[in-house]
């Protein structure tokens, strides 16, 4: 299978360095130093700088259709970010958790331990809608995914009421933190004091 695109010299070398800032971070969250390992992702992501293209990258489906994957960059930095999201969800941190899974997939859209951390961070703070979107666009993606279709079981189906969509959207469209309404700040508070993450779902507690 190849590659979308050929990577020149200095990505090559930005990506080696991103790896093992990514592989660094992942030592510290699994030595419970969640400050740590933020830090090396974030310098990690630096190292990438903005892969993504306008637009998103070519969905992975598309790509693989074609007989292509997701070039090197989008993967490190769909890793990269989903293990900040891990991080931050250690610190009970859930909206910029949400926000490091909406990313993970804009670069990788069949990221599936992003798909199930921003469902679970978004149940964390009562946003049921968006912890739908987040399953069901991952299981389009990976439908075979048995912690995904652990988590929809456990959701149920959607309200009857309408899903909340931006001025103009459709179901569609692809999914990001800005469409939907934030909880307050007294909501916030009240998350914050709620239990944390459970540890039980394997794979998804790990760093990639």
């Amino acid at each position: 299978m190849g590659s979308f695109s050929e990577a020149s010299p200095e990505q090559q070398a930005a990506e080696q360095k991103a790896a093992e800032l990514k592989e660094r971070g992942n030592r510290h969250l699994a030595a419970r130093d969640s400050a740590s390992a933020l830090r090396c992702y974030a310098e990690g992501l630096e190292q990438l700088g903005n892969p993504e293209t306008e637009g998103g990258p070519p969905t992975s489906r598309w790509l693989r259709s074609l007989g292509f994957s997701l070039g090197s960059s989008h993967q490190l930095s769909a890793a990269l970010h989903s293990n900040s999201a891990q991080a931050l969800m250690k610190q009970r941190r859930w909206i910029e958790a949400i926000d490091h899974c909406n990313r993970a997939l804009r670069h990788d859209p069949a990221h599936s331990k992003s798909s199930w951390r921003g469902a679970t961070a978004a149940i964390e703070v009562g946003m049921h809608d968006v912890a739908f979107s987040f399953v069901e666009n991952g299981l389009e993606e990976t439908p075979g995914c048995e912690e995904l279709l652990e988590l929809s079981r456990k959701l149920g189906p959607l309200p009857d009421s309408p899903r909340q969509l931006p001025p103009g959207g459709s179901d569609d469209e692809e999914m990001n933190l800005s469409d939907f309404k934030l909880p307050s700040e007294a909501e916030k508070d009240a998350a914050r004091s709620g239990k944390p993450v459970r540890e039980h779902q394997p794979g998804k507690e790990k760093g990639d």
